[in-house]
């Protein structure tokens, strides 16, 4: 019998495919890990058959390392302190409307970077703080939207 709730597989779930998705999809992340495609969709998977199938450390750690964000670690964190995981809130016009500005915010911290022609390291390292907030904001819709948050 398996220690971990539904909900709290479910936000570990979560936040591995935002890993993936800043990594830039589960076959980049793939290639990076070394590790087939398919193995890692079941763990970022909600579906009955993958349901208590969940990401090894090693990866896990991988993954937050090569991301520069720790969606794996913060997650877990969370979890063992009891601490309560942030979730999307109410589904409202509000809520959208500050993911909204989230996303907003990628776009012009992207439209700064370019402006000049140049995108040095510095604008690359505040577009990717951008993005992965924006990551993190968009799991937690995920998890709620799969019911979980």
């Amino acid at each position: 019998m398996r220690s971990i709730s539904d909900n709290d597989g479910g936000i570990i779930k979560a936040a591995t495919a935002a890993a993936y998705e800043a990594m830039g999809g589960v076959s980049r992340a793939a290639e990076a890990l070394k590790v087939a495609s398919s193995t890692l969709t079941k763990y970022a998977s909600s579906g009955e058959d993958w349901k208590e199938s969940f990401i090894r450390l090693d990866l896990a750690v991988e993954l937050d390392r090569r991301t520069g964000h720790p969606f794996l670690l913060e997650a877990m964190t969370k979890l063992v302190r009891s601490e309560p995981v942030k979730s999307f809130g109410e589904l409202t016009a509000a809520a959208i409307l500050r993911l909204d500005g989230v996303l907003d915010d990628v776009v012009r911290e992207v439209a700064r970077a370019i402006d000049d022609g140049q995108v040095d390291a510095g604008e690359r390292l505040a577009v990717r703080e951008r993005i992965v907030a924006a990551q993190a904001i968009l799991a937690r819709l995920d998890a709620f939207m799969v019911g979980v948050g």
